[in-house]
C-alpha cells in the first residue's frame, strides 16, 4: 500500500511538472509486464484538482487498450482513463460520501485481457486538526476546508511544525517529503523543517469513530 500511495503522490507532482512547462524525457520502450491495478481506493469528496485523483495502471505500455471503464454508482463516483507518457491512469472523481466499485480492462495487442475490480469508499473531508502551525503561521482554518494547503505566499519557508489532534482523531505519522523521487523521513511535532520547491509534508491520521486512515499535505512553495 505504501508504494502505491508513493505512485499516486509521483504522478501528481509530474503532471505538476507539465503545468510549469518542465520538460519530461518520454519513457523508453519497456517489455509488457502483467498488468496490477489497487484492490481498495479511499477518498475524499472534493480532493485533488476539481475533485479528480489519478491512480495508476501498473505495468501498462502504449498499445494496450483500457476497455469497460465503469463505477458501480456513478452518482457517489465517476471515473475516466487517461495517459500519462505510457502508462494509463483511472481519474476518479469523488461526487458524494458512499460506496461504489470500479471496474475495467486492459486489452494487450496479443488479445489477452485482464480483468480489475477495486473497491472505493468515499467520505466527506473533516479536518483531524485542533491546531497546524507551520512558523509563525497558523494553517489550521485552511486544513477545515481542504485536505490540501500550499504555504502561504510571503511566508516563512523555514520553521517549527506543530500539530495536534482533536477528538475523535489521532496523528498516526509526520512525514518529510522530497518532490518528485517519493523520499521520505518521519519527523515529531515540533521538527523544525524546510518547505520550498523541493520539500512538502503528509501528515497522516485516523478517524477513530469511522475508522478510516487518510492524509494531509502541507505543500512546499
Amino acid at each position: 500500500m505504501k508504494k502505491i500511495k508513493k505512485l499516486v503522490v509521483a504522478i501528481s507532482f509530474l503532471f505538476a511538472f507539465f503545468a510549469a512547462g518542465l520538460a519530461v524525457k518520454p519513457a523508453t520502450v519497456k517489455a509488457a509486464g502483467q498488468p496490477t491495478f489497487v484492490k481498495s481506493i479511499l477518498l475524499m469528496v472534493g480532493d485533488g484538482k476539481e475533485g479528480n485523483m489519478g491512480w495508476g495502471v501498473m505495468n501498462t505500455v502504449k498499445s494496450d487498450k483500457i476497455l469497460k471503464l465503469k463505477s458501480s454508482k456513478p452518482d457517489v463516483l465517476s471515473v475516466k482513463r487517461s495517459k500519462f507518457l505510457d502508462e494509463y491512469n483511472i481519474m476518479v472523481n469523488a461526487k458524494k460520501a458512499g460506496t461504489s466499485t470500479i471496474s475495467f480492462e486492459v486489452k494487450r495487442k496479443n488479445g489477452k485481457v485482464y480483468r480489475f475490480k477495486s473497491k472505493v469508499k468515499v467520505y466527506n473531508y473533516e479536518s483531524p486538526f485542533s491546531k497546524c502551525t507551520f512558523g509563525k503561521t497558523d494553517y489550521k482554518k485552511l486544513f477545515a476546508e481542504k485536505s490540501q494547503v500550499a504555504i502561504l505566499s510571503g511566508t516563512a519557508k523555514k520553521g517549527k511544525i506543530n500539530v495536534g489532534a482533536k477528538k475523535g482523531y489521532r496523528i498516526t505519522g509526520l512525514y518529510y517529503c522530497e518532490y518528485g523521487t517519493g523520499k521520505e523521513k518521519k519527523i515529531k511535532s515540533g521538527s523544525k523543517i524546510t518547505l520550498n520547491g523541493q520539500h512538502y509534508l503528509r501528515v497522516e491520521y485516523k478517524n477513530l469513530k469511522k475508522n478510516y486512515s487518510y492524509h494531509v499535505y502541507l505543500w512546499g512553495a
